[in-house]
Parts: C-alpha cells; sequence; structure tokens
C-alpha cells in the first residue's frame, strides 16, 4: 500500500501538517496542492526522506521555478495537481474537470477555495483538502485501486 497526505493553503500554519504527518506515518509522499510554498520548503526539511509533490499556489506567483501544474503517477494511479486559481474552481469546476479529463487523470488534486471537496464527476475523483488549518487528505493506494479522504484537523493545531 501507497499512502500520501494532502494538504493546500497551508499560509505558514505549518504545525498542523506536522502534526498530520506523525499522526498517520508512516506516509510516502506528501502532496502540496499550493500557497505558500515556504511550508513545503519547511516539510521538505524536516521529513528528508519523504518525497513532497508540490506547486505554487496564487500566493506563490513570485516563484519561476515551481510548477502551477503537475501530472504525475503514484502506483497505477493518474494524479493531476494544480492549485485551481487558474482554473476559476471558486466559482465552477468544469474547467479543472476537463483538463483532469484531457490528461485521463483518475484524481484531479486542488486547493484555493481553502474549503474540502471530494466529489466523483465521471472516471475522476476531484479533491481539494481544504485549508490546512481545518482539513488535509489522506490517499491510500491499493493496487489500482484507491481510497481518497478529507480529515478534519482541528485537533491538529
Amino acid at each position: 500500500m501507497t499512502k500520501a497526505l494532502i494538504f493546500s493553503d497551508s499560509h505558514k500554519q505549518f504545525l498542523p501538517m506536522m502534526k498530520a504527518v506523525e499522526k498517520e506515518s508512516p506516509v510516502d509522499y506528501i502532496i502540496h496542492a499550493g500557497d505558500v510554498h515556504s511550508d513545503v520548503l519547511d516539510l521538505m526539511a524536516l521529513y528528508p526522506k519523504t518525497p513532497v509533490i508540490s506547486v505554487k499556489g496564487n500566493n506563490d506567483f513570485w516563484l519561476p521555478d515551481v510548477p502551477d501544474e503537475r501530472f504525475f503517477q503514484l502506483e497505477k494511479v493518474k494524479i493531476f495537481l494544480t492549485h485551481g486559481h487558474m482554473f476559476g474552481v471558486k466559482y465552477s469546476l468544469a474547467g479543472l474537470y476537463k483538463k483532469a479529463d484531457s490528461l485521463g487523470a483518475d484524481i484531479c488534486i486542488f486547493g484555493h477555495t481553502h474549503i474540502s471537496h471530494n466529489e466523483n464527476t465521471g472516471n475522476i475523483t476531484l479533491f481539494n483538502p481544504g485549508a490546512t488549518k481545518a482539513s488535509y487528505g489522506v490517499l491510500e493506494i491499493n493496487d489500482t485501486n484507491f481510497n481518497i479522504k478529507v480529515l478534519k484537523g482541528g485537533d491538529l493545531k
């Protein structure tokens, strides 16, 4: 089994992420859907043996070397990762779905709204872990099957 923690919109709220990693260990990957990249650097420093996959958010616009989007695979699960602001996710998920579908993604992970969202649309799971101070996501992959869920992080503050 492969296990990944998913964060977004941490905005320098590092303690809830650290407590989530400790609570959910062992963790194979950490995924961060943007805002704020310095938190990603802190995760990489604190957990150097755990790969961190990230994108920049709208508050990270000044980072030219951090991508806006990533498309990658964990086991046999294809994942499209973006912050979501460039797809207007506060108003509609249609553009985000269209992009994820064009890539053949199984899961589309995004952030920006600060509100958790977990929805199966067509053959794609649209997933937002919400703002880190309130919630985070856990992705577990067995062979080609996956389970993705939002966990409330209020007790992790």
